[in-house]
């Protein structure tokens, strides 16, 4: 009887580190979106100077 009540335990113990696994991993992957729109480069548009070709035109 004993066993059974550990076995019981142990199983929902189980089920509860994999639900918690599983709501982590879902949480960083979520947290990985930012912001929404497309990137922009930082500064005024007249001012960036990426992207750039390869190799430089000077």
């Amino acid at each position: 009887m004993d066993s059974i009540i550990t076995g019981l335990i142990m199983k929902r113990y189980i089920s509860l580190c994999l639900v918690l696994s599983c709501l982590t991993v879902v949480t960083i992957q979520l947290s990985g979106c930012g912001r929404k729109g497309s990137p922009k480069p930082p500064g005024p548009a007249d001012k960036v100077t990426y992207p750039r070709s390869y190799p430089p035109i000077d």
